[in-house]
């Protein structure tokens, strides 16, 4: 969880390069942690993307990244932008959620 901060800060660019976006997202994508089984993948790829791809796509991680990769590469400049932006508010939203989950109403009480 603690590259998604990395993410976070390289996302914030305006315009980062494709070769960016492109490995955070094969990262994202590949990451185990994030996604247990392949079938999570499914709603970020609908809420970052909009696109949903065949059953038998979700079986492989790579052929996910490989199908996702295609997209950013030939996506025009106002979608790739949107793209950014999307992930970008995607990664927000995991590092605040991972920070509510580990938050302990206690910390800072009691000094161990």
């Amino acid at each position: 969880m603690e590259s998604l901060k990395i993410y976070r800060n390289e996302l914030k660019n305006t315009k980062p390069p494709k070769y960016k976006m492109i490995g955070i997202v094969s990262e994202i994508i590949l990451s185990e942690e994030l996604f247990k089984k392949n079938i999570e993948i499914k709603s970020f790829l609908s809420e970052v993307f909009n696109i949903e791809f065949n059953e038998y796509v979700y079986s492989s991680r790579t052929l996910i990244v490989s199908r996702t990769i295609r997209l950013i590469e030939k996506c025009d400049d106002k979608n790739y932008i949107d793209y950014k932006n999307k992930l970008y508010k995607y990664v927000v939203g995991k590092i605040n959620y991972s920070n509510f989950k580990n938050n302990n109403t206690f910390d800072g009480w009691i000094k161990v």
